[in-house]
C-alpha cells in the first residue's frame, strides 16, 4: 500500500467528513497513511503481527470514537502520536514504569539508518550517506526518534511536539543537541550537514515506496 501526499486542507476536509461518519473518507485516510505508521511503529518494536493488531485497533477505537474526537490542523501528527501511545500501552501493559518518564535505557524507539538499505550507487553519495547513517545510529534514542520525525517522516517541529508529547522548547533543544552532535563530527566533509540529511531523507523515503 503506498502511502499518498495529501494536501493539508484536503486532510482536514477528510477528518471532518470521517468524523461527521463518512466510511469512505475514513478509509481514504487510513490507506494515506497506513505505510507511514506502519513504518513508525517498526521503530518501536520488529513484531508485524503485533503492529498490525495494534493499528486495527487504533482505526476501530477512531471510528468508535469519532464524535468525540478534537479538532486537529495536522492529521498525521495526530495519528503519529496515537499510534505512539497505542504501541507503549500494549508493550508496558504490565510494567509500572509506564507512568513515568522512560529514562534512555527503558526508551524503545530504535532505527538504524542503513546505508545498504538506501540503494545508492554513486560512490560520492554512498560515501555521505554512509557517514551519516553511521553518526546518525549513535544518537540517543531521543534524538535519533526526532531526527527521524523531522527529516525522514518530514514533520515541522510543532508537529513533532504533538507526536512526542514534549513542549515545544524539549522539542527545540532535542532537536538542536541532536544536530549540534552530528556537525561535531562532520566539518570535514564537503557536503553540508542539512543537504546530507535531505540526501539520506530523500533516498529512504524513496525505498519505503517499493
Amino acid at each position: 500500500m503506498k502511502t499518498n501526499m495529501l494536501p493539508e486542507a484536503q486532510e482536514q476536509a477528510l477528518w471532518h467528513q470521517f468524523k461527521a461518519g463518512d466510511r469512505t473518507a475514513f478509509t481514504r485516510l487510513m490507506q494515506c497513511f497506513y505505510r507511514d505508521l506502519f513504518q513508525y511503529a517498526t521503530k518501536f518494536t520488529k513484531n508485524g503481527e503485533f503492529i498490525k493488531d495494534c493499528l486495527q485497533d487504533l482505526f476501530l477505537e477512531l471510528w468508535k470514537n469519532r464524535a468525540t474526537l478534537g479538532e486537529t490542523r495536522h492529521v498525521k501528527a495526530y495519528l503519529l502520536k496515537a499510534l505512539r501511545h497505542k504501541v507503549y500501552r500494549e508493550l508496558y501493559r504490565n510494567q509500572k514504569h509506564i507512568h513515568h518518564e522512560l529514562s534512555e535505557e527503558e526508551y524503545c524507539f530504535d532505527v538504524v539508518f542503513s546505508v545498504e538499505q538506501l540503494l545508492i550507487r554513486e560512490q560520492e553519495l554512498l560515501h555521505t550517506t554512509e557517514k551519516l547513517s553511521a553518526l546518525l545510529n549513535q544518537l540517543p534514542r531521543r534524538q535519533k526518534e526526532i531526527i527521524y520525525l523531522r527529516f525522514f517522516q518530514e514533520l515541522e517541529v510543532e508537529q513533532i511536539v504533538q507526536v512526542m508529547d514534549i513542549t515545544p522548547q524539549s522539542a527545540y533543544n532535542l532537536l538542536h543537541k541532536a544536530i549540534h552532535r552530528l556537525r561535531q563530527f562532520w566539518i570535514s566533509e564537503k557536503e553540508p550537514l542539512s543537504v546530507a540529511l535531505c540526501l539520506c531523507s530523500y533516498f529512504y523515503r524513496e525505498l519505503s515506496q517499493f
